[in-house]
């Protein structure tokens, strides 16, 4: 059997002022369950820590809920730990793949610098033994110097990248923010303490009649419940 859904947004300005109330509330009680649940769930796969009790009942009793809300944001916190995961095992991937070019190009850098201060080392012995002449030197000053210069140069800032990625491998914890760090820094709070609790995700169940029991859609009348 096929299943498909239809949503249309709601906008809080079309609403009662009582329900704008309790969708806000209930949005910023459902962020502060997700944040809670993905903290459990991150320390369980990055810390090792383990807890007596189930993430439902630790959640439910601290907040006092049913367990709708309790079960959606564990659902929704598993998934993002799990998206987490996936990312940083691609940024990892990604990284090695940087560091494995970055490689190559120092290799390929210090094979000319090495033929450039062979060169070098040739024309001091032409000095040496009196044997220099106005054309060396001026392939010595203008040309070959500049370049073992520049070669170095780049060898030196191609290390110092290399260094930058091995560090970040090293690492082996990420970092989460809800609401963006860049609003934190930046002292955006407004935006900060808005994005951490704009939305809420309600998991649905195929085989109930309404696919959930917080939202209900009686498709005679059009008549959404919540």
């Amino acid at each position: 059997m096929k299943v498909f859904s239809m949503s249309q947004r709601i906008y809080y300005k079309d609403l009662e002022p009582e329900a704008e109330s309790i969708l806000k509330k209930d949005l910023e009680l459902y962020n502060c369950m997700l944040h809670k649940a993905f903290k459990m769930c991150f320390d369980r796969a990055y810390k090792d820590v383990t807890y007596s009790e189930t993430d439902q009942r630790m959640i439910k009793s601290f907040y006092g809920t049913s367990d709708y809300f309790p079960l959606s944001a564990i659902n929704e916190a598993k998934a993002l730990v799990k998206s987490l995961k996936c990312r940083e095992k691609e940024d990892r991937d990604l990284i090695k793949t940087r560091i494995k070019k970055i490689d190559k190009k120092i290799k390929k850098n210090e094979k000319q610098l090495k033929k450039a201060l062979k060169e070098k080392e040739k024309l001091i012995n032409r000095s040496k033994k009196k044997k220099y002449t106005e054309e060396d030197y001026l392939y010595e000053v203008q040309i070959l110097d500049p370049n073992i210069k520049r070669l170095k140069s780049i060898i030196r800032n191609l290390k110092f990248r290399r260094n930058r990625n091995e560090f970040k491998l090293k690492r082996k914890m990420p970092s989460v923010c809800f609401g963006g760090k860049k609003n934190l820094k930046n002292g955006d709070l407004e935006t900060y303490r808005f994005k951490r609790s704009r939305r809420m995700l309600i998991t649905g169940r195929r085989q109930g009649k309404y696919s959930n029991n917080l939202f209900k859609l009686n498709v005679d009348n059009d008549m959404l419940t919540y």
